[in-house]
């Protein structure tokens, strides 16, 4: 399948484009921001196999593996000098047994030796302070507030947040997207990113309305602003508005 920029099958793929292009990169769910250099992933829920395993899942899913590959793709691609982890960095609510807590040491210590890392909470991360106290609510710099989402945002920069896992469904397809709005959030632009662990089931975004989202932040958000971004086929694909995208989707 092949997507034009209006959500149409065609013949050719289309690279991001515009101040899209210009602000930002996209790379296995992770945001790039480039005059800072700083990537921002959020979403990773480690821990989320093992919680499946409990369950009952009988087979392994190499959570730790397919995590640090789309780590060190990300290092290489862009060799950012800070690497922010935007919520929910474990799965558990309530426990982050030696298994989880061995299995995250590894992966930041992957991004430690190229980069600084900064651990923002999200709404699952209820024991991270206690194994890492420098772990903030909300981080802020270069005109960008990095937070999860599941709390009011108060004061703040352009936004990046996660917490949402937004899917955008085409041809029976479920890709994980990026959301971005211009002046979306008290005139502060918006990027919506999606869950950076691929294990995560995505909430579809093509019919979304503001009150759909579990953020507060966005509960008064005219969803049919927002414009989608992809990674298909190793091209990122730039959207149009939800709102005109919406007549060419189902």
């Amino acid at each position: 399948m092949t997507l034009d920029r209006s959500g149409r099958k065609n013949g050719k793929e289309d690279r991001k484009s515009g101040e899209k292009g210009e602000r930002f990169d996209f790379l296995n769910g992770c945001l790039y921001i480039k005059d800072s250099r700083t990537c921002v992933a959020s979403d990773l829920h480690v821990g989320l196999e093992d919680e499946l395993r409990r369950q009952g899942l009988a087979f392994p899913l190499n959570e730790e593996e397919i995590l640090r590959e789309r780590l060190e793709s990300v290092l290489e691609r862009f060799n950012p000098s800070t690497f922010v982890l935007d919520g929910d960095i474990f799965h558990s609510f309530d426990r982050a047994d030696k298994v989880v807590r061995d299995k995250f040491f590894s992966l930041r210590r992957v991004l430690e030796e190229r980069c600084n890392v900064v651990l923002v909470r999200g709404s699952h991360d209820t024991m991270l302070s206690k194994l890492y106290p420098e772990a903030l609510d909300r981080f802020d710099a270069e005109g960008f507030t990095f937070a999860h989402g599941h709390d009011p945002i108060e004061d703040h920069g352009t936004l990046i947040m996660g917490h949402e896992h937004p899917v955008l469904e085409i041809d029976m397809d479920r890709l994980p997207c990026f959301l971005l709005g211009e002046k979306m959030v008290k005139g502060r632009d918006l990027v919506i990113i999606p869950a950076f662990n691929p294990l995560c089931q995505g909430v579809t975004i093509n019919f979304v309305d503001g009150m759909d989202f579990m953020s507060p932040s966005l509960k008064k958000l005219d969803a049919g602003d927002l414009s989608p971004v992809i990674e298909y086929q190793g091209e990122v694909l730039a959207f149009p508005k939800l709102r005109g995208l919406r007549a060419h989707i189902v």
